[in-house]
């Protein structure tokens, strides 16, 4: 084996699509970085997953496109169905037009242009242990290497791009970080990807990945349909942690057998696993230390997708690390800059549709259908309050949502109040503090929102 170096500028942990983009950064910059991953070599990019990216982040971060063997198909956008399939809500966002990819074409290429970029370290087959700290500051991290060897790696900050169940982030000494994410928080997810012959069964809506909402074959979750080309899919099912050891039954009869109408099919892959969705942890940062990806629950709320966060949390960390390196500083105070870019860009998207997540989990399959087909919150609005952080309804729109709503007053009241709390919410996030001292004054008043919501929802399932 070669020699291991031990001492670094940063040490990125995870080589996913997070951690391969704040690598690359680090590394163009200058930077003595090593990069780990559990994984061998050959397996980083594969992962369990929806496979979506847009296409926008590809352009912000100047990178090339999917394309050849990477690029599973097109997609313009999302499709989100109510239970009954009768109403259809299409999400035309930027960050969710793009691509299909094969993860692990497109994983590999992500690795390969970080280290070509220059990550003077990669080790694979690398088990991460601890942090190590110095003064109160991470400092480096405790490794077991391919052949058993326990070592200590020293760096001057440490990013942790090593998913949802993060040994980091359970160990981070911090009052900032959230070591242990709440089970209504996460989903728990099986999938597969399906392949057939397209003379046997056509690919309905090439061209979107369609989000079907039902509590009772998917509850407190949703069913996915994604497109990977004309003769195979990728097709799965989220749930309530509750559902564990039960959610492969669930795929089976609620979606397996529900979109695939031929018996001549292969299983070209197959697994489940943990999805966290909901808002990014309320600090993605601490003295010496940064998360990125599903590390810091950075993945969209509604549909889970987390390529596209990851990619431009590890962009925001590699600048913030460069700042921080530059100024021989790598306190809070200096990385607090990684939490304010995320924060008031994706993170704000993230918070509002965090609130929805909450408000249709709560929602029987009745009020869903009701809800969706009368427009009462409708595909433009949950973009335009997410993404813009406001909506400004007429008063000829809102007396054509409460003649649309009579008959259930109380689920017209509910989303009016959700609305408002959505608008809330964003502008909180977009307003995120620029200095940490402010940080716990406006922590406080976005757990306000939160309250209110889940009284809300407390009193309405009361009053049925």
């Amino acid at each position: 084996m070669e020699t291991v170096e031990k001492s670094f500028d940063v040490i990125i942990v995870g080589a996913g699509t997070g951690g391969t983009t704040a690598a690359r950064f680090t590394a163009k910059k200058g930077l003595n970085v090593c990069l780990i991953d559990r994984k061998p070599r050959g397996d980083i990019g594969d992962k369990i997953c929806g496979d979506a990216v847009g296409n926008e982040i590809f352009d912000m971060l100047k990178i090339n496109h999917p394309r050849n063997e990477e690029l599973s198909c097109y997609i313009k956008g999302a499709k989100l169905y109510s239970p009954n399939h009768k109403k259809c809500i299409t999400l035309l966002d930027p960050k969710q037009a793009g691509y299909i990819v094969n993860r692990l074409e497109f994983g590999q290429r992500l690795l390969n242009e970080a280290l070509d970029a220059g990550v003077k370290q990669f080790l694979d087959k690398t088990m991460v242990l601890d942090l190590l700290y110095k003064n109160g500051t991470v400092n480096g991290i405790q490794v077991k290497l391919n052949n058993g060897e326990k070592v200590k790696l020293n760096a001057k900050i440490v990013i942790d791009a090593s998913g949802f169940y993060s040994p980091l982030r359970k160990k981070v000494k911090s009052t900032l970080i959230e070591k242990n994410i709440l089970k209504e928080d996460s989903i728990l997810c099986y999938r597969e990807i399906v392949k057939f012959s397209p003379s046997d069964q056509e690919v309905q809506d090439p061209e979107y990945i369609t989000i079907i909402l039902d509590q009772e074959k998917a509850p407190g979750g949703y069913i996915w349909y994604f497109p990977k080309n004309e003769s195979s899919l990728n097709i799965g099912i989220g749930t309530f942690m509750d559902y564990q050891g039960k959610v492969k039954d669930l795929y089976k009869t609620n979606v397996y057998h529900e979109f695939i109408k031929t018996s001549n099919v292969d299983i070209l892959s197959s697994g489940g696993g943990v999805v966290p969705v909901r808002r990014p942890l309320w600090s993605c940062a601490d003295n010496g230390f940064m998360l990125i990806g599903d590390a810091a629950c950075q993945v969209n709320p509604l549909h889970g997708g987390g390529i596209d966060p990851s990619m431009r949390a590890g962009y925001h960390a590699a600048n913030s690390a460069v700042h921080a390196l530059e100024n021989n500083d790598y306190s809070i105070d200096e990385l607090w800059d990684y939490n304010y870019n995320v924060m008031t860009s994706f993170g704000a998207e993230f918070a509002s549709l965090d609130l929805l997540r909450i408000v249709l989990q709560s929602l029987s399959n009745e009020d869903l259908n009701f809800g969706l087909e009368r427009d009462l919150l409708s595909g433009e609005e949950i973009l335009e309050i997410s993404s813009k952080g406001g909506l400004n309804l007429s008063i000829v729109n809102m007396a054509v949502k409460a003649i649309k709503g009579i008959s259930h007053p109380n689920l017209l009241l509910d989303l009016n109040y959700l609305r408002i709390r959505m608008n809330e919410i964003s502008k909180l996030y977009k307003n995120f503090p620029k200095n940490f001292d402010q940080f716990s004054d406006w922590k406080e008043k976005v757990v306000e929102i939160y309250d209110k919501i889940n009284r809300m929802i407390i009193k309405t399932k009361k009053s049925k």
